[in-house]
């Protein structure tokens, strides 16, 4: 009978490592899951077709996370840096069906011009082990995490500023502002059509 306990616990902490061991390897090092998922316009982005472009980062959020929220000014700070290097971030919402319809016209309120995709079903937030948000992962563009972090405290985006330096250490070049701009009327216009289409 003692045995058998002994088995029994045994295997119990074995599977606890097995899983401990997947949350680390995918905290930091190694390669990130891929992904396809629609953004607010209804069309697909796929993660290794943004990455031939440049490294990008993945913000794991919802609508009802105050943290969240919090921390997206800094997240689109980094994002106006570093976007003319090619740099891409990704606001991954978790809401369910009931909340998907707050997202976009949240976006569109706060003028965020980073991009937003659709997780309702938590697909790709489980390949990322997001046991919390906001989650935020840093993929280079040879497909390897090299940043995340679980929560928010304003010392997290310094963190990560930190890690896309590494990457590109050389300052990027300057938007014109017709360009920058343009960008975000479009991507305003898009919401906005993909809301029409739902009411």
């Amino acid at each position: 009978m003692k045995n058998r306990r002994s088995l029994v616990l045994a295997s119990a902490w074995t599977a606890v490592l097995v899983l401990s061991c997947v949350n680390v390897s995918l905290a930091a090092s190694d390669a990130a899951p891929d992904f396809t998922l629609k953004n607010l316009a209804g069309a697909d982005v796929k993660l290794t077709e943004l990455l031939e472009d440049g490294p990008v980062v993945i913000d794991f959020w919802a609508t009802w996370c105050k943290p969240c929220i919090k921390g997206f000014p800094q997240l689109q700070e980094i994002f106006d840096s570093y976007r003319s290097c090619g740099l891409k971030v990704l606001a991954v919402s978790i809401d369910g069906p009931k909340s998907t319809s707050r997202v976009g016209s949240f976006i569109q309120s706060k003028g965020y011009s980073f991009e937003v995709l659709l997780d309702s079903a938590q697909k790709v937030a489980r390949k990322y082990h997001v046991s919390s948000v906001p989650r935020t992962v840093l993929v280079d563009t040879d497909g390897n995490i090299v940043y995340s972090v679980t929560g928010y405290r304003p010392t997290n985006h310094d963190e990560l500023e930190k890690a896309i330096e590494k990457i590109y250490p050389e300052p990027c070049p300057e938007e014109t502002g017709e360009s920058a701009e343009g960008e975000q009327a479009g991507e305003a216009a898009e919401v906005e059509s993909t809301e029409e289409a739902g009411e």
